[in-house]
Protein backbone atom coordinates (compact mmCIF):
# COMPACT_ATOMS: atom_id res chain seq x y z
CA UNK A 1 0.00 0.00 0.00
CA UNK A 2 1.35 3.41 -1.06
CA UNK A 3 2.50 5.61 1.56
CA UNK A 4 0.12 8.36 0.56
CA UNK A 5 -3.00 6.14 0.36
CA UNK A 6 -2.32 5.04 3.55
CA UNK A 7 -2.13 8.32 5.31
CA UNK A 8 -4.93 10.00 3.51
CA UNK A 9 -7.44 6.90 2.65
CA UNK A 10 -7.02 4.10 4.67
CA UNK A 11 -7.00 5.68 8.05
CA UNK A 12 -10.28 7.32 7.68
CA UNK A 13 -11.85 4.32 5.82
CA UNK A 14 -10.34 1.58 8.77
CA UNK A 15 -11.68 4.00 11.94
CA UNK A 16 -14.82 3.77 10.34
CA UNK A 17 -14.81 0.24 9.99
CA UNK A 18 -13.76 -0.86 13.20
CA UNK A 19 -16.02 1.48 14.70
CA UNK A 20 -18.87 -0.48 12.58
CA UNK A 21 -17.86 -3.67 13.84
CA UNK A 22 -17.24 -2.77 17.71
CA UNK A 23 -20.76 -1.03 17.83
CA UNK A 24 -21.99 -4.85 16.14
CA UNK A 25 -19.67 -6.87 18.54
CA UNK A 26 -21.10 -4.80 21.49
CA UNK A 27 -24.82 -5.43 20.12
CA UNK A 28 -23.81 -9.28 20.42
CA UNK A 29 -22.00 -9.19 23.61
CA UNK A 30 -25.71 -7.96 25.09
CA UNK A 31 -27.74 -10.74 23.56
CA UNK A 32 -25.56 -13.51 24.26
CA UNK A 33 -24.72 -12.12 27.80
CA UNK A 34 -28.66 -12.04 28.17
CA UNK A 35 -28.93 -15.62 26.96
CA UNK A 36 -26.27 -17.06 28.69
CA UNK A 37 -26.92 -15.33 31.93
CA UNK A 38 -30.30 -16.01 32.14
CA UNK A 39 -29.14 -20.02 32.02
CA UNK A 40 -26.62 -19.32 34.64
CA UNK A 41 -23.61 -20.17 32.10
CA UNK A 42 -20.43 -20.05 33.06
CA UNK A 43 -21.02 -22.14 35.41
CA UNK A 44 -20.12 -20.33 39.10
CA UNK A 45 -17.25 -22.98 39.41
CA UNK A 46 -16.03 -22.49 35.89
CA UNK A 47 -12.32 -21.62 35.85
CA UNK A 48 -11.98 -21.48 32.04
CA UNK A 49 -12.84 -18.85 29.69
CA UNK A 50 -16.02 -19.49 27.95
CA UNK A 51 -15.94 -20.00 23.98
CA UNK A 52 -18.09 -17.12 23.45
CA UNK A 53 -14.95 -14.86 24.94
CA UNK A 54 -12.59 -16.98 23.02
CA UNK A 55 -14.36 -16.18 20.10
CA UNK A 56 -14.76 -12.27 20.89
CA UNK A 57 -10.98 -12.00 21.32
CA UNK A 58 -10.28 -13.85 18.03
CA UNK A 59 -12.58 -11.32 16.25
CA UNK A 60 -10.51 -8.35 17.90
CA UNK A 61 -7.24 -10.48 17.23
CA UNK A 62 -7.93 -10.46 13.67
CA UNK A 63 -8.23 -6.76 13.24
CA UNK A 64 -5.29 -6.65 14.81
CA UNK A 65 -3.55 -9.02 12.21
CA UNK A 66 -5.42 -7.14 9.38
CA UNK A 67 -3.74 -3.86 11.14
CA UNK A 68 -0.40 -4.87 11.20
CA UNK A 69 -0.61 -6.58 7.95
CA UNK A 70 -1.12 -2.96 6.05
CA UNK A 71 1.18 -0.95 8.54
CA UNK A 72 3.79 -2.91 8.41
CA UNK A 73 4.15 -3.05 4.62
CA UNK A 74 3.54 0.71 4.54
CA UNK A 75 6.90 0.82 7.43
CA UNK A 76 8.69 -1.61 5.60
CA UNK A 77 8.29 0.82 2.38
CA UNK A 78 9.47 3.65 3.85
CA UNK A 79 12.01 2.15 6.18
CA UNK A 80 13.83 0.12 3.21
CA UNK A 81 12.80 1.47 -0.30
CA UNK A 82 13.27 5.52 1.09
CA UNK A 83 14.74 6.06 4.57
CA UNK A 84 17.60 4.02 3.88
CA UNK A 85 18.93 4.96 0.61
CA UNK A 86 18.86 8.75 1.96
CA UNK A 87 20.81 7.76 4.92
CA UNK A 88 23.45 5.88 3.12
CA UNK A 89 23.31 7.95 0.48
CA UNK A 90 24.03 10.78 3.67
CA UNK A 91 27.15 8.73 5.21
CA UNK A 92 28.64 8.35 1.79
CA UNK A 93 28.28 11.99 0.68
CA UNK A 94 31.39 14.58 2.04
CA UNK A 95 32.51 17.85 0.65
CA UNK A 96 35.15 15.51 -1.37
CA UNK A 97 32.87 13.40 -2.82
CA UNK A 98 30.65 16.75 -3.49
CA UNK A 99 33.87 18.36 -5.15
CA UNK A 100 34.21 14.95 -7.59
CA UNK A 101 30.95 15.29 -8.44
CA UNK A 102 31.18 19.01 -9.16
CA UNK A 103 34.99 18.35 -11.00
CA UNK A 104 32.87 15.62 -13.10
CA UNK A 105 30.23 18.17 -14.26
CA UNK A 106 32.79 20.47 -15.16
CA UNK A 107 34.44 18.14 -17.09
CA UNK A 108 31.55 16.87 -19.09
CA UNK A 109 30.44 20.18 -19.46
CA UNK A 110 33.81 20.93 -21.42
CA UNK A 111 33.74 17.79 -23.60
CA UNK A 112 30.04 18.96 -24.61
CA UNK A 113 31.06 22.36 -25.40
CA UNK A 114 34.24 21.02 -27.28
CA UNK A 115 32.15 18.80 -29.35
CA UNK A 116 29.48 21.56 -30.13
CA UNK A 117 31.98 23.69 -30.74
CA UNK A 118 33.50 21.31 -33.47
CA UNK A 119 30.28 20.58 -34.62
CA UNK A 120 29.59 23.97 -35.35
CA UNK A 121 33.07 24.65 -37.47
CA UNK A 122 32.99 22.01 -39.71
CA UNK A 123 29.46 22.92 -40.58
CA UNK A 124 30.58 26.97 -41.11
CA UNK A 125 33.18 25.23 -43.46
CA UNK A 126 30.72 23.39 -45.24
CA UNK A 127 28.47 26.63 -45.77
CA UNK A 128 31.36 28.64 -46.42
CA UNK A 129 32.78 25.78 -48.86
CA UNK A 130 29.88 25.35 -50.85
CA UNK A 131 30.86 24.83 -54.32
CA UNK A 132 28.14 27.69 -55.45
CA UNK A 133 29.44 30.25 -53.04
CA UNK A 134 33.31 29.55 -53.69
CA UNK A 135 33.19 29.69 -57.55
CA UNK A 136 30.75 32.84 -57.08
CA UNK A 137 33.52 34.03 -54.92
CA UNK A 138 36.38 33.36 -57.01
CA UNK A 139 34.78 34.58 -60.09
CA UNK A 140 34.30 38.04 -58.37
CA UNK A 141 37.94 38.16 -57.25
CA UNK A 142 39.28 37.27 -60.47
CA UNK A 143 37.21 40.83 -61.81
CA UNK A 144 37.81 42.70 -58.74
CA UNK A 145 41.89 42.04 -59.15
CA UNK A 146 41.40 43.05 -62.90
CA UNK A 147 39.19 45.99 -61.61
CA UNK A 148 41.52 47.36 -59.30
CA UNK A 149 44.23 47.55 -62.23
CA UNK A 150 41.73 49.47 -64.44
CA UNK A 151 41.08 51.90 -61.79
CA UNK A 152 44.45 52.60 -61.18
CA UNK A 153 45.58 52.49 -64.81
CA UNK A 154 42.39 54.89 -65.76
CA UNK A 155 42.60 57.20 -62.25
CA UNK A 156 38.79 56.61 -61.46
CA UNK A 157 36.35 54.41 -60.53
CA UNK A 158 33.23 56.17 -62.73
CA UNK A 159 32.00 56.32 -66.27
CA UNK A 160 33.15 59.36 -67.99
CA UNK A 161 29.72 59.22 -69.79
CA UNK A 162 27.07 62.22 -69.82
CA UNK A 163 24.42 61.09 -71.91
CA UNK A 164 22.40 59.34 -69.60
CA UNK A 165 20.41 57.09 -69.60
CA UNK A 166 22.01 55.08 -72.21
CA UNK A 167 18.15 54.41 -73.65
CA UNK A 168 17.40 57.80 -74.19
CA UNK A 169 20.65 57.51 -76.53
CA UNK A 170 19.25 54.86 -78.28
CA UNK A 171 16.14 56.78 -79.10
CA UNK A 172 17.93 59.44 -80.10
CA UNK A 173 19.43 57.78 -82.60
CA UNK A 174 15.98 56.60 -84.07
CA UNK A 175 14.72 59.30 -84.15
CA UNK A 176 17.64 60.67 -86.28
CA UNK A 177 16.84 57.77 -88.84
CA UNK A 178 13.51 58.58 -88.92
CA UNK A 179 14.15 62.03 -89.73
CA UNK A 180 16.06 60.69 -92.67
CA UNK A 181 13.75 58.34 -93.89
CA UNK A 182 11.05 60.66 -95.93
CA UNK A 183 14.02 62.72 -97.60
CA UNK A 184 16.33 59.75 -98.53
CA UNK A 185 12.69 57.78 -100.09
CA UNK A 186 12.51 60.88 -101.85
CA UNK A 187 15.67 60.15 -103.26
CA UNK A 188 15.19 56.36 -104.58
CA UNK A 189 11.75 57.15 -105.90
CA UNK A 190 13.63 59.00 -108.76
CA UNK A 191 14.98 54.75 -109.92
CA UNK A 192 11.78 54.05 -110.73
CA UNK A 193 11.91 50.99 -108.96
CA UNK A 194 9.64 49.06 -107.01
CA UNK A 195 7.92 50.33 -103.78
CA UNK A 196 9.36 47.61 -101.45
CA UNK A 197 12.57 47.79 -103.20
CA UNK A 198 12.57 51.65 -102.84
CA UNK A 199 11.87 51.54 -99.25
CA UNK A 200 14.58 48.70 -99.11
CA UNK A 201 17.39 51.14 -100.22
CA UNK A 202 15.82 54.22 -98.07
CA UNK A 203 15.68 52.19 -95.29
CA UNK A 204 19.82 51.10 -95.80
CA UNK A 205 20.56 54.45 -95.62
CA UNK A 206 18.37 55.44 -92.71
CA UNK A 207 20.46 52.70 -90.61
CA UNK A 208 23.65 53.67 -92.02
CA UNK A 209 23.77 57.34 -90.41
CA UNK A 210 23.07 56.74 -87.16
CA UNK A 211 25.25 53.75 -87.37
CA UNK A 212 28.24 55.96 -88.74
CA UNK A 213 27.37 59.03 -86.18
CA UNK A 214 27.28 56.73 -83.30
CA UNK A 215 30.50 54.62 -84.86
CA UNK A 216 32.01 58.78 -85.39
CA UNK A 217 31.23 59.66 -82.07
CA UNK A 218 32.94 56.70 -79.71
CA UNK A 219 35.95 57.13 -81.76
CA UNK A 220 35.98 60.59 -81.28
CA UNK A 221 35.50 60.41 -77.29
CA UNK A 222 38.22 57.08 -77.55
CA UNK A 223 40.75 59.20 -79.98
CA UNK A 224 43.69 59.18 -77.16
CA UNK A 225 43.62 55.64 -76.53
CA UNK A 226 44.38 54.73 -80.84
CA UNK A 227 46.23 56.30 -82.48
CA UNK A 228 44.47 55.02 -85.72
CA UNK A 229 41.50 56.76 -84.38
CA UNK A 230 41.57 60.36 -85.47
CA UNK A 231 42.07 58.90 -88.89
CA UNK A 232 38.83 56.86 -88.91
CA UNK A 233 37.12 59.91 -87.23
CA UNK A 234 37.91 62.16 -90.27
CA UNK A 235 37.39 59.24 -93.32
CA UNK A 236 33.87 58.98 -91.55
CA UNK A 237 33.19 62.51 -91.55
CA UNK A 238 34.24 62.56 -95.57
CA UNK A 239 32.19 59.77 -95.98
CA UNK A 240 29.27 60.68 -94.37
CA UNK A 241 29.89 64.16 -96.21
CA UNK A 242 29.81 62.64 -100.05
CA UNK A 243 26.77 60.17 -98.99
CA UNK A 244 24.99 63.81 -97.96
CA UNK A 245 26.37 65.50 -101.04
CA UNK A 246 25.17 62.61 -103.75
CA UNK A 247 22.03 62.02 -101.95
CA UNK A 248 21.46 65.82 -102.36
CA UNK A 249 22.34 65.78 -105.91
CA UNK A 250 20.00 63.06 -106.70
CA UNK A 251 16.96 64.33 -104.77
CA UNK A 252 18.17 67.81 -107.03
CA UNK A 253 17.98 65.56 -110.29
CA UNK A 254 14.51 64.10 -109.09
CA UNK A 255 13.33 67.36 -108.90
CA UNK A 256 14.95 69.03 -111.64
CA UNK A 257 12.40 65.87 -113.48
CA UNK A 258 9.30 67.69 -111.87
CA UNK A 259 9.74 71.07 -113.05
CA UNK A 260 11.37 73.25 -110.25
CA UNK A 261 13.23 76.28 -111.22
CA UNK A 262 17.07 75.90 -111.28
CA UNK A 263 17.07 79.02 -108.32
CA UNK A 264 15.17 76.31 -106.00
CA UNK A 265 17.21 73.66 -107.06
CA UNK A 266 20.52 75.04 -106.13
CA UNK A 267 18.65 75.82 -102.50
CA UNK A 268 17.24 72.95 -102.13
CA UNK A 269 20.46 70.89 -102.71
CA UNK A 270 22.78 72.57 -100.01
CA UNK A 271 19.70 72.47 -97.62
CA UNK A 272 18.86 68.61 -97.85
CA UNK A 273 22.87 68.59 -97.75
CA UNK A 274 23.11 70.60 -94.89
CA UNK A 275 20.35 68.76 -92.61
CA UNK A 276 21.93 65.21 -93.51
CA UNK A 277 24.94 66.78 -92.03
CA UNK A 278 23.26 68.61 -89.40
CA UNK A 279 21.35 64.97 -88.46
CA UNK A 280 25.20 63.55 -88.77
CA UNK A 281 26.19 65.57 -86.36
CA UNK A 282 23.70 65.24 -83.82
CA UNK A 283 23.98 61.65 -83.68
CA UNK A 284 27.83 62.19 -82.91
CA UNK A 285 27.93 64.76 -80.54
CA UNK A 286 25.41 62.13 -78.69
CA UNK A 287 27.13 59.50 -79.35
CA UNK A 288 30.47 61.41 -77.96
CA UNK A 289 28.49 61.83 -74.42
CA UNK A 290 27.14 58.68 -74.45
CA UNK A 291 30.74 56.90 -74.17
CA UNK A 292 33.52 56.61 -72.02
CA UNK A 293 37.29 57.47 -73.03
CA UNK A 294 37.91 53.55 -72.54
CA UNK A 295 36.37 50.38 -74.02
CA UNK A 296 38.53 48.43 -71.53
CA UNK A 297 37.32 50.42 -68.40
CA UNK A 298 33.35 50.13 -69.59
CA UNK A 299 34.03 46.46 -69.99
CA UNK A 300 35.46 46.02 -67.06
CA UNK A 301 33.06 48.55 -65.37
CA UNK A 302 30.24 46.56 -66.37
CA UNK A 303 31.66 42.97 -65.73
CA UNK A 304 32.66 43.75 -62.65
CA UNK A 305 29.50 45.87 -61.28
CA UNK A 306 28.06 42.56 -62.55
CA UNK A 307 29.73 39.99 -60.63
CA UNK A 308 29.46 42.20 -57.35
CA UNK A 309 25.93 42.72 -57.70
CA UNK A 310 26.06 38.20 -58.31
CA UNK A 311 28.19 38.23 -55.46
CA UNK A 312 26.49 39.85 -52.95
CA UNK A 313 23.15 38.06 -53.35
CA UNK A 314 25.19 34.46 -52.81
CA UNK A 315 26.71 36.05 -49.58
CA UNK A 316 24.17 37.28 -47.93
CA UNK A 317 22.73 33.84 -48.32
CA UNK A 318 25.82 32.14 -46.92
CA UNK A 319 25.41 35.20 -44.50
CA UNK A 320 21.90 34.10 -43.69
CA UNK A 321 23.22 30.49 -43.42
CA UNK A 322 26.09 31.14 -40.99
CA UNK A 323 23.44 33.67 -39.12
CA UNK A 324 21.26 30.61 -38.29
CA UNK A 325 23.72 27.91 -37.70
CA UNK A 326 25.50 30.71 -35.18
CA UNK A 327 21.72 31.29 -33.05
CA UNK A 328 21.20 27.15 -33.25
CA UNK A 329 25.04 27.18 -31.38
CA UNK A 330 24.40 30.13 -28.91
CA UNK A 331 21.17 28.05 -28.56
CA UNK A 332 22.83 24.41 -27.69
CA UNK A 333 26.02 26.42 -25.64
CA UNK A 334 23.20 28.00 -23.54
CA UNK A 335 21.28 24.58 -23.02
CA UNK A 336 24.81 23.59 -21.72
CA UNK A 337 25.37 26.00 -19.47
CA UNK A 338 22.43 25.75 -17.86
CA UNK A 339 21.98 21.72 -17.56
CA UNK A 340 25.89 22.45 -15.84
CA UNK A 341 24.25 25.08 -13.40
CA UNK A 342 21.40 22.66 -12.61
CA UNK A 343 23.80 19.90 -11.95
CA UNK A 344 26.42 22.00 -9.86
CA UNK A 345 23.49 23.46 -7.85
CA UNK A 346 21.78 19.99 -7.36
CA UNK A 347 25.24 18.69 -6.15
CA UNK A 348 26.06 21.91 -3.57
CA UNK A 349 22.43 21.72 -2.28
CA UNK A 350 22.51 17.55 -2.34
CA UNK A 351 22.82 17.56 1.56
CA UNK A 352 20.53 19.84 2.14
CA UNK A 353 18.17 18.03 0.00
CA UNK A 354 18.55 15.12 1.54
CA UNK A 355 18.48 16.12 5.31
CA UNK A 356 14.78 17.50 4.19
CA UNK A 357 14.02 14.22 2.51
CA UNK A 358 14.82 12.48 5.23
CA UNK A 359 12.86 14.22 7.91
CA UNK A 360 10.28 14.08 6.04
CA UNK A 361 10.28 10.07 5.44
CA UNK A 362 10.93 9.93 8.98
CA UNK A 363 7.93 12.12 9.72
CA UNK A 364 5.77 10.10 7.71
CA UNK A 365 7.09 6.85 9.18
CA UNK A 366 6.16 7.89 12.46
CA UNK A 367 2.95 9.17 11.28
CA UNK A 368 1.91 5.96 10.12
CA UNK A 369 3.34 4.38 13.52
CA UNK A 370 1.63 6.31 15.56
CA UNK A 371 -1.40 5.51 13.90
CA UNK A 372 -1.09 1.78 14.09
CA UNK A 373 0.28 1.96 17.35
CA UNK A 374 -3.13 4.13 18.63
CA UNK A 375 -5.32 1.84 16.62
CA UNK A 376 -3.56 -1.18 18.57
CA UNK A 377 -4.72 0.28 21.61
CA UNK A 378 -8.30 0.87 20.53
CA UNK A 379 -8.69 -2.44 19.23
CA UNK A 380 -7.52 -3.90 22.51
CA UNK A 381 -9.68 -1.11 24.83
CA UNK A 382 -12.65 -2.41 22.36
CA UNK A 383 -11.84 -5.51 23.04
CA UNK A 384 -12.19 -5.37 26.84
CA UNK A 385 -15.38 -3.04 26.54
CA UNK A 386 -16.89 -6.26 24.66
CA UNK A 387 -15.97 -8.81 27.50
CA UNK A 388 -17.31 -6.59 30.23
CA UNK A 389 -20.46 -5.58 28.21
CA UNK A 390 -20.77 -9.51 27.85
CA UNK A 391 -20.31 -10.24 31.68
CA UNK A 392 -22.07 -7.16 32.93
CA UNK A 393 -24.84 -7.96 30.99
CA UNK A 394 -24.23 -11.46 31.84
CA UNK A 395 -24.43 -10.86 35.83
CA UNK A 396 -27.67 -8.64 35.16
CA UNK A 397 -29.47 -11.46 33.99
CA UNK A 398 -28.31 -14.41 36.47
CA UNK A 399 -30.76 -15.68 38.87
CA UNK A 400 -27.95 -15.78 41.43
CA UNK A 401 -26.33 -12.60 40.54
CA UNK A 402 -22.75 -14.83 41.60
CA UNK A 403 -19.85 -14.03 39.09
CA UNK A 404 -17.80 -17.41 38.22
CA UNK A 405 -14.60 -17.59 38.93
CA UNK A 406 -13.03 -17.65 36.02
CA UNK A 407 -13.49 -13.94 35.89
CA UNK A 408 -11.67 -13.30 38.35
CA UNK A 409 -8.44 -13.73 36.52
CA UNK A 410 -7.22 -10.32 34.89
CA UNK A 411 -8.32 -10.07 31.16
CA UNK A 412 -5.32 -10.48 29.37
CA UNK A 413 -4.23 -7.91 26.28
CA UNK A 414 -4.49 -8.65 22.81
CA UNK A 415 -0.95 -10.22 20.84
CA UNK A 416 0.23 -6.48 19.97
CA UNK A 417 3.20 -5.68 17.18
CA UNK A 418 3.43 -1.81 16.72
CA UNK A 419 4.21 -1.18 20.46
CA UNK A 420 7.72 -2.63 20.18
CA UNK A 421 8.66 -0.88 17.13
CA UNK A 422 10.44 2.28 17.40
CA UNK A 423 10.22 5.61 16.32
CA UNK A 424 12.74 6.67 13.11
CA UNK A 425 15.29 9.51 14.09
CA UNK A 426 14.60 12.48 12.08
CA UNK A 427 18.15 14.27 12.67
Amino acid sequence: METDVFLNEYQKELDLKLSDKHRLNLANSNKKGEEDGKRNLPSVDDTFVTPYEHEIRNNYQAEVEELYKNGRQVLDDLKDRNYKPVSNELKELSPDKIQLLLNEAGKEKARKLEELNNNHLDTVKDIENSPHYQTSKKRFERIKNRWEEVTKKHNREELNIHFKPYWAYILLLFAIGIAEFPLNNQVFVSFRETPLLTLIMAGVLVITLPFLAHAAGKILKQAKTHKIYPFLFILLVLTVASVSYFTALLRTNYLEELGVPEEQLFLDQWTFFTIGIILFLVGTIASFFAHDDSNEFVEVYHKFHKEEEAFVKVEKEINDKRAAEKNEYDIQRKEIQNEYSEKTALFKNRIQDLNTQKIQIAGNYNKVLAFCQGMERKINSNFKEAIFNYRDTNLTFRNNHKQPKSWAEMLGNLNGYFSDIPELDKS
